[in-house]
C-alpha cells in the first residue's frame, strides 16, 4: 500500500463502530443512564459551577478542553518503531480504554452528586487516599506545565508567523467575550466575525515580515553548522518560555469569561478544521499522488534503550487515553451535563474525536521522509501542509498553511495550558491550608505553578519531559479508571471491562516512570551517561548535575506516589466487591 488513505479509512470505521456499537452497548448494559434521573447540573444551579449545557456545546467544550499537544507530538515518538504499532494502539487504545474513560469520570462524578476526584477518593480510599492522590496530582500538574511551556515556547521560536498569530487571536477571544457577555451580542454573529477575524490575522502574520520573528533551530548544532537564532541567541528559548508563562499567568488570574473561555471557544475552529484538512488529504491521496515514507515495522527497541513496551504506550499521551480528561470530565463537564444520556456523546464522542487528531498526526509524519523526520518536531507542520497543499492552492497557499498550522499547535497546547495553571492553582487551595495558606492564595500560587515548570522547561530535553508526562499523564488515566471500577462494584455493576485497561495502565505506566528514572535520568545524575539538561544550561557542569538530580527526584515521587495509589484503589475495589464498601465516609469541609 502506497499511500495511507485506506488506513486512515479503516481507523475511522473502528472508530464508529466503537462509538456506535461497543460504545452503545456498554452505555446500556453497565451504567444504563436514565434520561429522568436529576443531574447535578439541575440539582445544585449556581449559574457558575453547576449549571445544564446542551451536548453539542458540552462535546466542544470538552474536546476543547483535552485535545493538546498529546495525540500529536506522541506519534512522532512512537514512529520509531515503524507506523503500524503507532496505528494500533491509537485505534485499540480508545476502542477499549479512552472512551470509557472519559465518559466513566463524567458518569461516576454525576452518580455522586457532582464531585471531583478529591472527595470521592476520600470516599472509596479514606484520606491517606485522597491525600496521596492529590500529591500526585500536583508532580502531575508540574510535570504537563513543563512540557507544554517548553512547546509552547518551541514553536514560537521555530515559526516565525506564529507569535504574531498566537497574539492576534487571544485578542479575538478577548473580543468576542466582551461581545457575548458585556454587548449580548448574537452567538452566530460573535462566531462568524471572530473566524474572519482569526482568518485575517493568519494571513496578515504570514504575509508581512514585519510581524515575523528571527526564525531559529533548536537545539543548536556548531558542529552541524546550525547556529542558536531567534530573538536572543542561545537564550530565546527561555525568553520564549517567559513570553509563555506571562500569558499563562493572566489566563489563570482573569475571570473565566474574560479570557479562558472564548479564547479557547474561538480557538475550537481553526484547530478542529486543521484536523479535517489533514485527514481528507489523507483520504484522497491516492489522487493527490502523495506517499507513505515510513516504513510500518522497523522493531520493538530499535535504539537499544527505548523498548516498545512500556514506552510507547506513555509516549502516545492522550491520543489513545489521558488522565487529564478525567480530571476535565469530573471537575467540571459533569457539572454542566444536562441529562445522563447526554454523558455519552459528550465524553465518549470527544475523546473519539480527540483520536482523529492522533490519527491525523501520525498520517501526517508517515508522509514524511525518515532523515527529514529526525529532530524535527515541526514535521507535523511539513505533513499537514503536504497534505493539503495540493487542494488548497499549490504552492501559492505554502506560507499561509505554514502559519495556520504553526499557530494550530500553539493553539492546542496554549488553551489547555491555561486550564492546567488555573486547575494547579485551584488544587493547591485546597491542598495548602492552616499555616501554608498562603501558597493558596490566587497569585501566589499560580507563580508558584508556573516559576517551577518554566525551570524545568528551560532545561529539560523535550523527549525526557515527554516521557515524564506522558507516563504520569497514563498512570492518572488508570487510577481514574479504577475509581471507576471501585464505583462500580459498589453499586453491583460489571466492572471486567474497566478492571482489564485499569490495570493494563497502572503496570504499564508505573513500569515506564520507572524505567525513566533508573535508566535516563539516575545515570546523567552519576554521569555514566551525558547531561540531560539542554543547551545552553549544559555548560554549566554543577547547575546540569543538581537538575538531572531534580528530574530523578520527581520521577522517585510520581513512582512512590503512584504505586500507593494502586494499592490503596486495589484495596478499596476488594472491600467493595466482597460488599464492605458501600456506607459513604463523611467528607471533610476541605473536600
Amino acid at each position: 500500500m502506497s499511500s495511507p488513505a485506506l488506513f486512515v479509512l479503516l481507523a475511522l470505521v473502528a472508530y464508529g463502530i466503537a462509538y456506535f456499537g461497543y460504545g452503545k452497548w456498554f452505555d446500556r448494559n453497565v451504567w444504563k443512564p436514565d434520561p429522568k434521573r436529576t443531574t447535578p447540573a439541575h440539582m445544585y444551579t449556581d449559574g457558575v459551577e453547576y449549571f445544564p449545557v446542551s451536548k453539542y456545546v458540552l462535546w466542544g467544550y470538552q474536546f476543547k478542553s483535552v485535545a493538546a499537544l498529546g495525540p500529536i507530538l506522541g506519534p512522532y515518538i512512537a514512529i520509531q518503531y515503524g507506523w503500524a504499532p503507532a496505528l494500533a494502539w491509537i485505534i485499540l487504545g480508545n476502542f477499549f480504554i479512552g472512551w470509557l474513560q472519559d465518559y466513566g469520570a463524567i458518569m461516576l462524578s454525576i452518580r455522586n452528586q457532582g464531585r471531583s476526584f478529591g472527595p470521592i477518593t476520600y470516599e472509596f480510599t479514606g484520606n491517606t487516599g485522597r491525600n496521596t492522590l492529590l500529591g500526585f496530582i500536583l508532580f502531575y500538574l508540574l510535570i504537563i506545565s513543563a512540557t507544554f511551556i517548553y512547546f509552547i515556547a518551541l514553536f514560537w521560536h521555530t515559526f516565525p508567523s506564529t507569535f504574531a498569530a498566537t497574539v492576534g487571536i487571544l485578542l479575538v477571544g478577548v473580543l468576542a467575550g466582551q461581545m457575548l457577555y458585556k454587548m449580548r451580542a448574537n452567538v452566530v454573529t460573535a462566531t462568524a466575525l471572530s473566524i474572519v477575524l482569526m482568518a485575517l490575522v493568519i494571513w496578515a502574520a504570514a504575509s508581512f515580515p514585519f510581524l515575523q520573528t528571527p526564525q531559529g533551530a533548536w537545539p543548536p548544532n556548531p558542529a552541524q553548522g546550525v547556529e542558536a537564532g531567534g530573538i536572543a541567541g542561545p537564550w530565546s528559548l527561555l525568553i520564549w518560555c517567559i513570553v509563555a508563562c506571562v500569558v499563562l499567568y493572566l489566563a489563570s488570574v482573569l475571570p473565566l469569561p474574560t479570557f479562558i473561555q472564548p479564547v479557547n471557544y474561538v480557538s475550537f475552529f481553526p484547530t478542529f478544521l486543521a484536523v479535517i484538512l489533514i485527514l481528507i488529504g489523507a483520504l484522497v491521496s491516492n489522487f493527490t499522488g502523495v506517499r507513505l515514507e515510513q516504513p510500518a515495522w522497523i522493531g520493538f527497541n530499535p535504539t537499544g534503550n527505548n523498548p516498545m513496551w512500556p514506552l510507547m504506550f506513555v509516549a502516545i499521551a492522550c491520543g489513545s487515553i489521558s488522565g487529564w480528561h478525567s480530571l476535565v470530565s469530573s471537575s467540571s463537564t459533569a457539572k454542566q451535563l444536562d441529562i445522563e444520556t447526554d454523558a455519552h456523546p459528550v465524553g465518549a464522542g470527544a475523546m473519539l474525536s480527540e483520536g482523529l487528531l492522533a490519527l491525523a498526526s501520525l498520517a501526517a509524519y508517515m508522509i514524511i521522509p525518515r532523515e527529514q523526520l529526525t529532530g524535527n518536531v515541526g514535521s507535523w507542520v511539513a505533513g499537514a501542509i503536504k497534505f493539503t497543499a495540493p487542494f488548497l492552492g499549490g504552492e501559492a497557499a505554502v506560507g499561509f498553511l505554514r502559519a495556520y498550522f504553526g499557530v494550530c499547535l500553539i493553539l492546542y497546547a496554549l488553551t489547555v495550558q491555561a486550564l492546567v495553571t488555573r486547575f494547579w492553582r485551584l488544587v493547591s487551595t485546597e491542598v495548602f491550608q492552616g499555616r501554608l495558606a498562603i501558597l493558596g492564595q490566587k497569585h501566589v500560587a499560580t507563580f508558584i505553578g508556573l516559576l517551577i515548570p518554566l525551570a524545568f522547561a528551560a532545561t529539560g530535553s523535550w523527549n525526557n519531559l515527554w516521557l515524564y508526562f506522558g507516563g504520569s499523564n497514563q498512570l492518572l488515566a488508570g487510577l481514574a479508571l479504577m475509581l471507576i471500577t471501585i464505583h462500580l462494584a459498589r453499586v453491583q455493576a460489571p466492572t471486567v471491562y474497566t478492571l482489564i485497561p485499569a490495570t493494563f495502565m497502572m503496570v504499564t505506566t508505573i513500569t515506564a516512570i520507572g524505567w525513566q528514572v533508573v535508566k535516563v535520568y539516575l545515570p546523567a545524575f552519576l554521569g555514566t551517561t551525558p547531561t540531560l539538561v539542554q543547551y545552553p544550561f549544559n555548560q554549566y557542569p554543577g547547575f546540569s548535575r543538581a537538575m538531572d538530580g531534580i528530574f530523578v527526584l520527581v520521577g522517585v515521587a510520581l513512582f512512590v506516589l503512584g504505586l500507593v495509589m494502586a494499592y490503596k484503589t486495589y484495596s478499596a475495589y476488594a472491600e467493595a466487591r466482597r460488599g464492605l464498601g458501600s456506607s459513604p465516609r463523611v467528607a471533610t469541609s476541605g473536600d
